[in-house]
């Protein structure tokens, strides 16, 4: 790099340096700068001059007219001429110009001046930074101890919620030590899975992930849960079902009741009826999780996989019915199909990996023994899909689809089914069900939220309830659930899932008895049998703890209901209920 003029450069202070005496000033007055210049002894006799010299050129202090240097040397030309003690900077064609404010001054290339001054910048940087030690201090206080404050309040066990409101099941408990436990691995993984289903105001926290996902754009199908594929259905039953001889003849009877159209969307009934107070007591049960549910539109589908294990035990289960029970006439089995395969867009559906569900009903049914299974629901259900017989937020049927069930249960006994319109309907708004609180409490599913319409018996029932603590109380089999929470409201048929519930039919005292075993699709479908039955039983397998062959001993049964979803066929906790009850 050439430097050439002053303006190259820039004058750096050098207060340090002092001429040694009074007297050297006077020599260098007496002398021109011109001779300074050529004097080859200037360095030794000016040795004040000499202090912090970084170039000296020839042994002596020299002006130059080029000198080439990199942008990081520091030109100090100390030792110079010096007019009245002040030493002066001299390039050809230029004037001496002596130094305004002190008397020493070195020169440095602007560029290299640059460097001390980030230097300085840096160093200020430091001071700053040493000043606001303090305020990081307490910030990094200050997130530790919300940290461990934040662990505090989640390890402690009185905070940690056990029963989930929106998902309506109890959450996972702490578990019990055990040296076996331990051994085996399970406490230590049974205290994560309490852990991570416990965390406290879990039911908040859920709905605010939900709200969070839903921003990340406009999606028409959403996927909720791990999807099974399922195994593969066989193509034939397990046995060939044996002839049943008291089976009624299809052919001989009435075919179902035509009634009146129903909108997709029902109509608003305002009329309500005093009801008990609202019941969780039966809520709080062992359940097993939704499968995968998948959101399409305004309404949500569970994913149906097909287990060859645990159909295999449900059909044992089932076909053990007839001789632990001992009916009088017959045992009759219906598996319901759920809303995947009924009302979800066949477009949507061919590309939804879940098992075939019709298929697997023709494996079922085709595989029950001493029992009529009613095979014709699917595709009843399929001719009114346009209708309102699934809920949009839950995993049920709702009245309606019962009602249709409930005529090819008729046409298989081989009665009348009673006609809608002499029922009196009831309805309730807001309900927002199992895939609401599956899917994250998504807002699609809460702005579209279901109504539950009920159906009420003309006749004169009496009903009472028998809770898992073993009191009897009385209920009534359509309950006001006005008041009830948004998600309870499907707790308006026969007071929910209970052990035992009993209905007398005081208009009907010497009529048939029969059992419904069921699990909470039944619920909306018993209403309608009550015209036809002077008492019925209703056992829900997964909390009642007797057996069935003890309860049937002193009571005269006529007939025998089986009713289940089709979700229930993979359902180890409710087949494992059912092998209890048959056992």
């Amino acid at each position: 790099m050439i430097y050439n003029k002053p303006r190259d450069f820039s004058w750096r202070l050098l207060p340090s340096l002092k001429p040694s005496s009074e007297k050297e000033n006077k020599k260098t007055r007496s002398k021109s700068p011109d001779n300074l210049i050529n004097e080859t002894n200037t360095a030794e006799k000016y040795p004040a001059f000499q202090k912090n010299v970084d170039i000296i050129l020839d042994g002596k202090p020299t002006f130059v007219k080029n000198l080439e240097v990199d942008e990081n040397t520091i030109i100090d030309l100390t030792a110079m001429p010096v007019i009245e003690g002040i030493p002066i900077l001299r390039f050809p064609d230029e004037p001496y110009k002596p130094s305004e404010e002190k008397p020493f001054v070195e020169l440095v290339p602007v560029k290299a001046q640059e460097k001390p001054q980030k230097k300085l910048k840096a160093k200020e940087k430091k001071k700053e930074k040493s000043k606001n030690k303090p305020s990081h201090i307490l910030k990094a206080a200050s997130f530790f101890i919300l940290l461990y404050l934040g662990t505090f309040i989640a390890f402690m066990i009185p905070l940690r919620p056990t029963y989930s409101e929106s998902e309506k099941r109890e959450l996972s408990k702490f578990p019990e030590f055990s040296f076996e436990a331990l051994a085996s691995g399970d406490y230590f993984d049974d205290i994560s899975s309490w852990f991570s289903d416990t965390f406290p105001f879990r039911d908040s926290l859920t709905k605010i992930d939900s709200r969070i996902k839903e921003l990340h754009g406009i999606n028409t199908v959403v996927i909720h849960g791990e999807i099974d594929s399922g195994d593969e259905i066989p193509d034939a039953p397990l046995d060939a079902p044996p002839e049943v001889t008291e089976s009624v003849d299809k052919n001989d009877a009435p075919p179902p009741v035509v009634t009146e159209p129903i909108k997709n969307e029902p109509e608003t009934d305002e009329n309500t009826q005093a009801e008990p107070t609202e019941n969780n007591e039966g809520a709080n049960v062992p359940t097993q999780a939704l499968d995968a549910i998948i959101v399409a539109g305004d309404s949500a589908y569970e994913y149906y996989s097909f287990s060859t294990s645990l159909a295999t035990r449900f059909i044992n289960s089932v076909n053990a019915i007839d001789g632990k029970a001992k009916p009088q006439n017959n045992v009759y089995s219906m598996v319901i199909p759920t809303s995947i395969d009924i009302t979800l867009n066949d477009t949507i559906r061919k590309d939804v990996n879940s098992s075939d569900q019709k298929k697997a009903l023709e494996f079922f049914n085709g595989s029950t023994k001493n029992a009529i299974a009613i095979d014709s629901i699917f595709n009843t259900l399929r001719v009114h899909r346009n209708e309102y017989i699934y809920f949009r937020t839950d995993h049920h049927w709702t009245a309606l689809g019962a009602y249709y069930a409930y005529c090819d249960f008729c046409k298989a006994k081989g009665i009348t089914p009673i006609p809608l319109s002499d029922y009196e309907k009831v309805s309730y708004k807001d309900f927002t069900g199992t895939f609401y609180t599956g899917a994250g409490q998504s807002t699609t599913l809460e702005e579209n939220a279901d109504q539950v319409d009920t159906y009420t018996p003309f006749n004169n029932a009496e009903c009472t309830i028998t809770k898992p603590n073993g009191s009897v109380e009385k209920w009534s089999v359509i309950a006001d659930v006005t008041d009830y929470a948004s998600t309870m409201k499907y707790l308006t048929f026969i007071g929910g899932d209970n052990p035992l519930t009993t209905i007398k039919n005081t208009d009907k005292p010497n009529g048939e008895v029969c059992v419904v075993i069921k699990d909470s699709y039944g619920n909306a479908f018993v209403p309608f049998l009550i015209p036809h039955y002077s008492t019925i039983y209703v056992i829900d397998p997964r909390h009642y703890t007797n057996s069935l062959e003890d309860f049937a001993s002193d009571k005269k049964i006529d007939d025998v209901i089986f009713i289940s979803n089709i979700s229930t066929t993979r359902n180890e906790i409710f087949i494992s209920a059912m092998e209890k009850l048959v056992k």
